[in-house]
């Protein structure tokens, strides 16, 4: 258990409580957070959820969205500081600069570099939205609507709605705890990925363009650029879901999306069936992730940046070796 005996009880004596999640903020970090967060108010405490991204417009739904904000620094007077789903301080996007007070790190990423003063890292959690359900539960704080609706998009979308690999009997009880406790999945699901705007489907049409499979067809990839973006209208937020169409191809073991960022070089995305571990080949480029769902960004332009990834998630299938991992 480690710092988690310490930290359920320092919690239950703060009063004023940054939440912090990652930059480039998804459904799990964001679940967490924002579950966490009304959780602590409805026992009284003055919580906040900061991140230094906005959030995405498809998490919008969430309850509690209208009161996340978006900072490049924290207020003073905070008496701790829990950060969600992020193994790095980095990852928080330079909130964390200054902070005097207790970091309480909250985290299932295996690579996770215990950063926090108290820090509770499970790897084997589906979710940090199901680590969030047990830490209210050793707060014996009961599970709300608003809070279980959070926590239970959070579960869904890092199982990839109950089909990856993480999908444990856990990531299932917890799920069904959340729908007891008010969270309703058809709503949830119908919130997260059938709010499409049209636009995003036009992208989409023009992203498939670009797959392209590896001679021996088990590397997959697209490219969206920041112009086909930017001519769409459309912000980073509307390639969710895109790198779900390379990875379903038949015999493919790691799927990419390249995408472009003006000036600011180049976000990859990488998800692995099993075998290779996407988070290692991350790492190399300075970014981090899970073994079957990572990401990075790296420096440059497209085509050398391609070339770089491509070769490392080749290294990384060379070394795994054997046959896919169920």
């Amino acid at each position: 258990m480690g710092d988690f005996p310490r930290m359920v009880a320092l919690l239950k004596t703060v009063r004023r409580v940054a939440v912090l999640s990652h930059i480039n903020p998804e459904a799990d970090c964001i679940g967490a957070a924002l579950g966490l967060t009304i959780a602590l108010q409805e026992q009284g405490r003055a919580a906040v959820a900061y991140n230094a991204d906005p959030l995405p417009r498809a998490l919008r739904f969430l309850p509690g969205a209208g009161d996340f904000v978006q900072a490049d620094r924290l207020p003073g007077g905070l008496d701790c500081v829990v950060v969600v789903d992020s193994g790095t301080p980095e990852r928080v996007g330079g909130l964390l600069t200054g902070v005097a007070a207790p970091v309480l790190n909250v985290d299932h990423h295996k690579g996770n570099t215990r950063f926090g003063t108290l820090n509770w890292v499970v790897p084997e959690a589906s979710a940090a939205g199901e680590m969030v359900f047990h830490l209210l539960r050793a707060l014996e704080h009961p599970i709300s609507p608003p809070v279980a609706t959070n926590l239970y998009a959070a579960v869904l979308t890092d199982t990839g709605s109950f089909h990856y690999k993480n999908t444990s009997p856990e990531a299932l009880r917890v799920a069904a705890a959340l729908v007891e406790a008010g969270a309703v999945p058809g709503q949830i699901s119908a919130s997260l990925y059938a709010q499409r705007d049209a636009g995003e489907l036009r992208l989409l049409s023009r992203c498939l363009t670009t797959l392209t499979l590896s001679r021996d067809g088990r590397v997959a990839w697209m490219e969206v650029s920041a112009a086909d973006l930017a001519e769409a209208g459309l912000g980073q937020d509307a390639l969710e879901g895109f790198i779900d169409y390379p990875r379903s191809i038949a015999g493919v073991e790691v799927a990419l999306l390249f995408r472009g960022l003006g000036g600011d070089g180049i976000r990859v995305s990488l998800r692995s069936r099993g075998r290779a571990d996407v988070a290692a080949v991350a790492a190399t480029f300075g970014g981090g992730g899970h073994h079957d769902a990572a990401g990075c960004r790296v420096p440059g332009e497209l085509a050398a940046v391609r070339g770089a990834v491509l070769a490392a998630v080749e290294r990384e299938l060379a070394s795994a070796g054997g046959g896919e991992r169920g």
